[in-house]
């Protein structure tokens, strides 16, 4: 039996989304990798620029576990890239992990209002899209 090709156009928000979401999301795991891998490092500049005068609340695991979330986010936009809609489901769990877990982990004030800004905009523009992608029955491969 032949299967015919259907080539789906992808929606011009939907893609700028995506690269948008490969870039942040490439850089924070990079980022958190290199910050997990040089902790004691990382330490010293945390309170050198910033106003902790003490890093006990986080570790290596606090960076290592937002490591694990920005991967996620990234499986989700390339799931959503190829029209798959648990890639949508994926990318909220870890963005709205990725907001809350400072939170969790040392107190109100690690709130980003910016980051909740960005994570509500880019979630809904994910939301508007979601009539494109396609229900799959498939484990999360990529």
């Amino acid at each position: 039996m032949k299967q015919l090709n259907k080539i789906t156009q992808r929606p011009a928000l939907l893609s700028a989304l995506c690269l948008l979401t490969f870039i942040g999301s490439s850089i924070g795991f990079m980022g958190y990798f290199l910050v997990s891998l040089f902790f004691d490092q990382t330490v010293d500049v945390i309170i050198k620029y910033s106003s902790w005068h003490n890093t006990e609340a986080i570790s290596p695991l606090y960076f290592t576990l937002l490591m694990v979330l920005y991967a996620l986010s990234l499986t989700g936009a390339i799931r959503m890239w190829k029209f798959h809609r648990n890639g949508f489901w994926l990318y909220l769990f870890a963005q709205l992990a990725i907001l809350f877990i400072p939170v969790v982990w040392t107190d109100w004030q690690a709130f980003s209002a910016a980051n909740a800004i960005f994570t509500l905009v880019f979630i809904t523009g994910y939301a508007l899209n979601l009539k494109h992608f396609k229900k799959t029955k498939e484990p999360f491969s990529i």
